[in-house]
Formats: structure tokens, C-alpha cells, sequence
């Protein structure tokens, strides 16, 4: 009787293992599909961010002068216009401080747009994927149990066509107010102004 009872428990152990796996191996597969087009842009909004390369999205600078700067917030098409001139203009408050300047101005501004193919998850009604019937066997008896899966479905990945959005602004940077004349701003108030907190990417 006891060798009968081990012989249920092990078999119970090892069949209820392979829906575990299921769920695993299909998690793995959708993510080396991510990975495998991790070279396609993803169309969501683009936080705050710097740049890794210039192939990222996010912000980037380049000094011209001692007080002068340009810089530069690419952003996917799905971004605010609004939300890339205020990070454009909350980087060159962030530079001013590091530099202990107390006002800044934007001089010049440039917009540049560029057609690029974007990954976008749809979501699907599809029914939840379930796995085949498999026997789960425990010292009360077997019986047929089906897990339906939580991995989300390759074919609700799809390409579109969106734009990046190539933001950039001259700025000149002083302590002397007047100096930069009407389109001043304080770099206090500026850095003081909250990011939504959705579109922080620190």
C-alpha cells in the first residue's frame, strides 16, 4: 500500500510540472520574438530620458559655447508636441544648473520628422490560449485539468508606420536676467515644474 501511495505522489509531481513548462517555453518564445526585433522602434510615447546613442530616443546635448548649448529630444510621433518642448527645455534647465547659471533662453529652435516602421502591440479579443487536457493523479484519484495561458499572442504583434520627431533648441545661459531679454527663464521654476509621472524614464 505505501509503494502504491509514492508511485501516485511522484507521478502526481511530475505530470503537474508540464503546463509550468508550457507557460515557460511559450514565454521564452515570445520573447526571443521581441528580441529578434529589438532593431524596430516601439510605438508608445517616449518619456524623459537621455539618449544612449543616436540611434535612441531621449535627450542630447552639444556645448557651442561657454554659455551656449544645443539641445536635442527625438521622440516617437505618439509623444505630445508639448511634452517634447518641455523636456527639451527642462534638459537645458538641468545644464544651466550644473553650470550654476540662473536663467536660460531659447535662441533657436529646429522640428524634424522622419518616416520610420514601428513595432505596436494590438490587443486581441481572442479567446485565452489553452493548453490540451492532461491527466493530474493524487492519492484521491486522476482526473483532466486544462490551464488556459497568460502569454500574450505573438500575431497581436504588428508593424506601423510612425514618425520620429527630432526636437532640438539653441540656448543661451546667464545669471543677468536682462541680459537675455524677453524670453528668459528661471531655471529654479523650470526644474520645479513636476514631469507626469507616466512619462518619467530615469
Amino acid at each position: 500500500m505505501r509503494r502504491m501511495l509514492e508511485k501516485n505522489v511522484l507521478k502526481s509531481s511530475h505530470v503537474k510540472s508540464r503546463p509550468t513548462h508550457l507557460i515557460l517555453g511559450l514565454g521564452i518564445a515570445v520573447t526571443a520574438l521581441l528580441a529578434g526585433c529589438s532593431s524596430v522602434p516601439v510605438a508608445t510615447p517616449t518619456p524623459y530620458k537621455s539618449a544612449n546613442s543616436k540611434q535612441s530616443y531621449g535627450y542630447s546635448s552639444e556645448k557651442l559655447g561657454n554659455d551656449e548649448y544645443r539641445i536635442l529630444f527625438k521622440a516617437s510621433d505618439r509623444t505630445p508636441a508639448d511634452k517634447v518642448q518641455q523636456y527639451a527645455l527642462r534638459r537645458a534647465a538641468e545644464i544651466a544648473k550644473q553650470n550654476n547659471f540662473g536663467y536660460v533662453a531659447v535662441t533657436k529652435t529646429n522640428i524634424t520628422k522622419k518616416r520610420v516602421l514601428a513595432r505596436e502591440v494590438i490587443m486581441s479579443n481572442d479567446e485565452p490560449m489553452v493548453f490540451p487536457s492532461d491527466k493530474q493523479c493524487t492519492m484521491s484519484g486522476c482526473s483532466d485539468v486544462a490551464q488556459p495561458s497568460t502569454v500574450p499572442n505573438p500575431s497581436d504583434i504588428e508593424k506601423t508606420a510612425m514618425k520620429d520627431i527630432y526636437f532640438s533648441i539653441v540656448t543661451s545661459m546667464s545669471n543677468d536676467e536682462q541680459s537675455l531679454g524677453a524670453n528668459a527663464f528661471s531655471v529654479s521654476e523650470l526644474l520645479a515644474t513636476p514631469l507626469d509621472e507616466e512619462n518619467k524614464g530615469y
